[in-house]
């Protein structure tokens, strides 16, 4: 590969007050900075000022979207609530789409109970999916948070976590470093200077039977004219069965 450096930005995915996933991310920040060709930095989203007036893509931040734009994989880091993950993590997710096309992303689970944040990674694997990026089979979970660190933010049985983060890591530079060479030498088809959306041609039933097309086995195809920048929407529709 001509570059075969990595940049691994760490997302930390709450904005409440005493979070102790803060901990859990400055670790992880850490870590990842000490290895060999891997650049990192510390994404808080307590820090952007994304607006609550409308959603996704129509909210992008500028610099959360370069940054997303400019990794090779990516680290969530989740603490679970109720079950599921913060709200303003979805919404900040929400604000970039493109920018997540096969890229990896290791997720991390954070909770105060012992299964370390175990069923949200569960509810995020959907949304890693939809967004496009390709998750990492290892993750990590820091179970009973309250109880790992000490008063300074210091990792109490720092040796253990190390050899997990080691298994981690490995999987998710292999992942980001195979993706990145695809990204860079493997091009999907073009035809007519008009760039298909594969992330945004799927199933979509509700919108194809609102523009009068068949609802079985319909995609919604979304192409983009490089020449005129004009963005299509067209229903196609596929046969499971050919000839049928």
């Amino acid at each position: 590969m001509p570059n075969s450096s990595l940049f691994i930005p760490v997302i930390l995915g709450t904005a409440r007050q005493g979070r102790q996933s803060e901990y859990v991310a400055k670790f992880l920040v850490e870590q990842v900075a000490i290895r060999d060709r891997l650049e990192t930095e510390l994404i808080d989203i307590r820090d952007m000022a994304i607006a609550t007036n409308d959603a996704g893509e129509s909210l992008k931040d500028p610099q959360f979207s370069a940054t997303i734009e400019r990794a090779d994989g990516l680290i969530i880091v989740a603490p679970e609530y109720n079950h599921g993950y913060p709200g303003l993590l979805k919404h900040v997710l929400d604000t970039c789409l493109k920018e997540y096309i096969h890229k990896a992303v290791g997720l991390c689970g954070v909770s105060a109970g012992p299964f370390g944040g175990t069923r949200v990674i569960q509810n995020l694997l959907p949304v890693m999916r939809e967004l496009g990026l390709v998750t990492i089979f290892y993750d990590l979970n820091f179970s009973n948070v309250q109880k790992l660190f000490d008063e300074s933010g210091n990792l109490i049985d720092k040796p253990t976590y190390i050899r997990r983060m080691e298994r981690f890591m490995d999987e998710l530079v292999w992942m980001s470093t195979v993706l990145k060479y695809g990204r860079q030498e493997v091009s999907l088809e073009k035809k007519d200077n008009i760039q298909v959306n594969t992330h945004a041609s799927k199933p979509c039933p509700e919108i194809a039977a609102r523009m009068g097309a068949d609802v079985m086995d319909t995609v919604l195809e979304v192409s983009h004219n490089a020449q005129t920048g004009k963005v299509e929407a067209t229903p196609v529709t596929y046969s499971i069965f050919p000839g049928k």
